[in-house]
């Protein structure tokens, strides 16, 4: 299924459709505001496999966990004072934090790294999507190799077979968070930049 969505005021009923299909351990196309990502429920092992599997020739690009606020982040990842202070002014906003995760996540995400990415988008589906989905999104960008795809019939023609549904907002230009790892109290800038809140 792909429906299309204004890319400012999505859409009540369909990104409730969405929701539907991340709550039935489905694989679900989005948009971000760093470009298309494909993402399931966090807390379903079967679509957790079900990601891992599409993405397989890719296990070296990060996944993240998508959450709606820091609150929701501490389910998941120890986010000390430290961590707190540098995230607070920033999310939502353009960015991956890297966290030590909480042991009980890593297994289940069947992890072999002791940190977690954390994000948080601003993207208006996001804002939509939490008020009726309460569990976090286990996110990762909607490629197969090192190209990347921002057209969505390209991206649909790449997934249609692979995934539940595509939620459509246009051409969105390719934009990567800053990766900023936060792990022992250091800043460590992975990708991009830690910019000025």
């Amino acid at each position: 299924m792909r429906f299309e969505v204004h890319p400012a005021n999505p859409q009540a009923r369909i990104v409730k459709l969405a929701a539907a299909a991340l709550e039935d351990d489905g694989l679900v196309l989005y948009p971000t505001e760093s470009g298309y990502a494909i993402g399931c429920n966090a807390e379903s092992p079967k679509a957790i496999h079900k990601l891992y599997a599409l993405k397989k020739p890719m296990k070296k690009f990060f996944m993240a966990l998508i959450v709606p606020n820091i609150k929701a982040a501490t389910d998941y990842a120890r986010v000390d004072n430290f961590a707190f202070n540098i995230m607070k002014p920033r999310v939502p906003g353009p960015y991956t934090f890297v966290l030590p995760a909480d042991p009980h996540i890593a297994r289940r995400l069947d992890v072999k790294r002791p940190e977690i990415g954390i994000r948080m988008p601003t993207h208006p589906f996001f804002t939509e999507l939490f008020q009726h989905f309460d569990k976090p999104i286990l996110s990762t960008a909607a490629k197969l190799s090192e190209e990347d795809l921002y057209d969505p019939d390209e991206i649909w023609k790449t997934f249609e077979h692979s995934v539940e549904m595509m939620v459509d907002c246009g051409p969105i230009e390719i934009n990567p968070t800053n990766i900023i790892s936060l792990v022992g109290d250091q800043v460590e800038v992975i990708r991009g930049e830690l910019l000025d809140p």
